[in-house]
């Protein structure tokens, strides 16, 4: 007998749907003329528009190549070192710089000077956070060496972080960007009088008098700059390379070791599936041949309590012989798992299944279990029968208490309780709380047992979780 409450679950109303309106003056079915002729201000519903940002955002797409986790420590100091001395060099080869050194200095050259300096080191500072922040550090370095004399190193290096944590368009539009930059400084800084006002003219007329002026040529500028663009480009996807080989090698070793888990799974279920066909085939045998000599005893023997001794023994018999099913049933579950149902089922199943032969009092609140991942949905399935099958073999013919509240809210609380009987402790292997404990504990869910005024109870909560 099963006397089941179940609560029904809780309906969520869309209020995204207009509330309905009373008859409008102007038009019978409520709206306005006007209203209804009124063209969409965007063609095709808005459709080619939201078409076109999509377009334009795939353009600035980018993904992350490995975890952002902090750089070491000696690789930032060593490239910001390098970063800010790159842009000490262009800020004294530059012609502000030159000019602030010789009595024809103005204080806007040292004013440039100055601002130039502190944006040098403010760019190899912020090479600290170049794993958070890498677009922006290099639009930075790179409008920079634009604006003031800090020369492109520092855009350089930035990019060269970018792309090695970086990859997808807008890593390319960012290197775009640095190159741009890089030809424009360097040309610039190449058509710059006297020789010791250009780092370029410095570089590739070195024997030279630093007073003496000699523009550098577009072609050599030009090649100076793509060396530069080489190195710092080059940089960054070896090191990109090498973080893509780190992530592949971690992604093998996490496959490995699941194959391997899967393998050892495997095993341990084909060796639980031949226990119970080795069970089933001798044990379920002698237990059919007793039932059988038990029920030929019975119609044979004439006394009374003969007969029933007879009967009593077929009865065992065929009880053992259904406890043997079940429990070769459980032995056997993992290779035949069951199918998927929604907690919203639980009540109907719990009638179905254990309706016919087991006294229960159920009371069951579900609220939106068809939102339920399925791994939560499982576990609670399993919970209930394994209590439910442990209150038949403990405490046969005792009538079960099981209560179950489920929603989003409060996760899952399930109890229940049955009248501890005499004798009836020990005669299983308490695989099956045992069993409830492990699955419950992958949900990051608790099991607890008591025994308290003759009723032996179990509670089992389950943190909610949403199907993905």
């Amino acid at each position: 007998m099963v006397s089941v409450t179940i609560t029904p679950e809780v309906f969520s109303i869309d209020a995204s749907s207009p509330p309905p309106q009373a008859p409008s003056p102007h038009h019978p079915d409520g709206q306005d003329r006007l209203c209804r002729s009124a063209p969409s201000p965007l063609p095709n519903g808005g459709a080619t528009s939201r078409a076109q940002l999509r377009n334009i955002a795939a353009v600035f797409k980018f993904q992350k190549v490995g975890r952002d986790s902090r750089p070491a420590v000696w690789r930032t100091i060593l490239l910001a070192l390098i970063s800010a001395f790159g842009g000490l060099i262009c800020i004294v080869f530059s012609p502000a710089g030159f000019r602030a050194g010789t009595p024809a200095g103005t204080d806007i050259d040292a004013a440039v000077v100055i601002v130039a300096l502190i944006l040098d080191i403010a760019l190899a500072t912020a090479l600290v956070w170049r794993h958070r922040i890498p677009f922006g550090l290099t639009i930075a370095a790179a409008l920079g060496a634009v604006i003031l004399p800090i020369g492109t190193v520092p855009a350089l290096i930035a990019l060269a972080a970018l792309l090695g944590r970086r990859r997808g368009p807008a890593t390319w539009w960012c290197t775009a960007l640095v190159a741009v930059t890089t030809v424009i400084d360097v040309i610039v800084d190449g058509r710059a009088q006297p020789i010791g006002a250009s780092v370029t003219a410095s570089i590739f007329q070195a024997n030279n008098s630093l007073e003496a002026r000699n523009t550098t040529s577009i072609l050599t500028a030009l090649l100076g700059a793509a060396t530069f663009l080489i190195i710092g480009i080059g940089a960054g996807l070896i090191r990109r390379s090498r973080r893509e080989v780190i992530v592949t090698g971690r992604d093998l070793s996490a496959a490995h070791q699941r194959v391997a888990r899967l393998d050892d799974e495997v095993s341990r279920r084909q060796e639980r599936e031949k226990i119970a066909q080795e069970v089933h085939d001798s044990l379920g045998h002698s237990l059919s041949l007793i039932s059988l000599q038990a029920a030929s005893l019975e119609t044979k023997l004439d006394g009374t309590d003969h007969v029933e001794s007879a009967k009593t023994l077929r009865e065992s018999a065929g009880k053992a012989m259904s406890e043997l099913r079940s429990l070769l049933s459980l032995l056997s579950e993992p290779m035949t798992p069951a199918p998927d149902l929604p907690l919203s089922k639980l009540a109907e199943v719990v009638e179905d299944t254990f309706g016919a032969g087991q006294p229960i009092t159920a009371s069951i609140y579900v609220s939106e279990g068809d939102s339920a991942d399925p791994a939560l949905s499982r576990a609670v399935y399993r919970t209930v029968q394994e209590l439910l099958t442990n209150t038949a073999n403990h405490a046969p013919g005792t009538t079960a208490a099981l209560k179950v509240h489920a929603s989003p809210a409060d996760g899952v609380r399930i109890e229940c309780s049955n009248p501890i009987v005499e004798g009836g402790r020990g005669e299983g292997s308490g695989r099956g709380l045992s069993g409830i404990s492990e699955r419950v504990k992958l949900l990051d869910g608790t099991v607890c047992r008591t025994e308290e005024n003759g009723m032996f109870s179990v509670t089992v909560t389950i943190p909610w979780r949403n199907a993905s």
